[in-house]
């Protein structure tokens, strides 16, 4: 969260806030994922997934169900218990991102790190929607932080760090204007560089 002098406005990527108010780089933004999301998410996950397993329990008994709205129910009350344990009982493996001034903090099932933003080579949103994730590439001959943290995937000899954002709140749109706020600014060389 941000300090409530900017609660229901949006950073822009020079630092104003509703084009005026220059943001302090003590100022820190969390995003976290969003219970409410997260339940609707996984109720939309559980119907369906529901409806399949009846059908497929109707075809190996060899026969056709016959009560619709005895499944409907059940169905409903499938998707809800779903939703509902998902957020009550996995809330402390959730992912967050935590854009501060001097780093850029993740964690992702319960394990973190903090990278301080010279060390970012990159950090681009991939997916669209709820399956958005946040990848986060060191620069080269930069040092990892120790294994017992959030564990990096090594592309072409660079770690790279991957979070779940799709859920987050205040949403992937303030958090790439935070990221392009913080990110070191690229060579030019480096921008028209092929990739690869």
């Amino acid at each position: 969260m941000t300090d409530g002098r900017y609660r229901g406005s949006c950073p822009t990527v020079d630092g104003t806030v509703d084009g005026g108010t220059i943001m302090d780089e003590n100022d820190r933004t969390t995003f976290r994922t969003s219970a409410r999301l997260m339940f609707v998410f996984m109720l939309l996950l559980g119907l369906p997934a529901w409806v399949l397993v009846q059908a497929v329990l109707a075809l190996v008994a060899g026969r056709m169900a016959t009560d619709y709205t005895n499944i409907a129910v059940t169905g409903v009350i499938y998707a809800v218990g779903f939703g509902a344990f998902t957020v009550l009982f996995h809330r402390k493996s959730w992912s967050s991102v935590d854009v501060t001034g001097s780093a850029l903090g993740l964690v992702e099932k319960g394990r973190s790190v903090l990278l301080p933003w010279e060390t970012i080579q990159s950090a681009t949103i991939r997916r669209p929607g709820p399956f958005a994730v946040l990848q986060v590439t060191l620069r080269p001959g930069a040092d990892a932080p120790p294994a017992t943290t959030l564990r990096p995937r090594i592309r072409a000899d660079q770690p790279v760090y991957t979070v779940h954002v799709g859920l987050v709140r205040p949403g992937t749109g303030v958090l790439r204007s935070e990221l392009a706020r913080h990110l070191p600014p690229v060579a030019a060389s480096e921008r028209n560089a092929p990739a690869g």
